[in-house]
């Protein structure tokens, strides 16, 4: 059964783990995943590049310099190099030997007992190989229904409509849009990610009749109180401490 996404006056709002619990754990790595899960996370948000050999791992920057012990661009780099680089130390020496986990063994991990949104660092080079890699990631391991493919790069998210037209998928905004059910339509989306400033009741609600669920970054608990009021679907943020006291509080866990 696919994740829900739509909050409901007895479901959600639901709480998305930003690169996993990022606040605590190194960034897009299986123990900041298997810590949002255990925290109380219903999805985690992680980013994913191509190696220079095809396959997608999990990584936020373009290069590997800022979370792990190497140096240069992801995609310069082959599987068995990114697999070499520890991806915890810089974060904390406890996390020291903490690997950097390829796309395929969070899906594996996962099974559907965390939803996975898949941001997609396509660019600069927006190689073609990439999205083939994600669908055939996603079908091989039978995470159609737990995953939702995710970017900025709009025409990316429409490309894999074209080519999985039943898959739900989630469109990444820093701006307010004029038309969002239109340009969500267009990009074959059904999940609609805002940050804070953008994020304005009515269009809320517009989204909402087109049954277009809305996710928005988490500031505090007393933000919180304005994203319920507003009908947000989905609070994100680094701290997922935070989103559960926030929805304590809101007596909506």
């Amino acid at each position: 059964m696919p994740i829900p996404l739509l909050a409901s006056a007895t479901a959600g709002p639901f709480i998305s783990a930003h690169r996993g619990y990022s606040s605590d754990f190194p960034e897009n790595t299986l123990p900041a995943l298997e810590a949002a899960l255990e925290a109380g996370a219903d999805v985690a948000e992680i980013d994913v590049r191509l190696t220079r050999d095809g396959k997608l791992v999990l990584m936020h920057d373009a290069t590997v310099d800022r979370t792990t012990d190497g140096s240069g661009p992801v995609s310069a780099m082959s599987l068995l190099e990114v697999r070499k680089l520890d991806a915890g130390r810089w974060f904390d020496r406890k996390f020291a030997g903490t690997r950097v986990p390829t796309l395929d063994e969070v899906l594996a991990w996962s099974k559907g007992r965390l939803g996975i949104l898949i941001e997609m660092k396509n660019y600069p080079e927006r190689n073609p190989a990439f999205i083939d890699e994600m669908i055939a990631a996603i079908r091989r391991n039978n995470a159609e229904d737990f995953t939702l493919p995710a970017g900025f790069d709009h025409a990316s998210l429409a490309e894999i409509h074209r080519r999985q037209p039943t898959w739900r998928q989630e469109m990444i905004l820093h701006c307010r849009l004029a038309d969002h059910v239109h340009a969500a339509r267009a990009a074959g989306a059904v999940l609609v990610s805002h940050e804070p400033e953008y994020c304005v009741k009515s269009d809320v609600q517009e989204m909402h009749e087109a049954g277009i669920a809305v996710l928005c970054t988490l500031r505090s608990v007393g933000h919180g109180r304005e994203l319920l009021e507003m009908g947000v679907d989905i609070f994100e943020a680094d701290d997922v401490g935070l989103s559960c006291d926030a929805l304590r509080q809101l007596g909506r866990r």
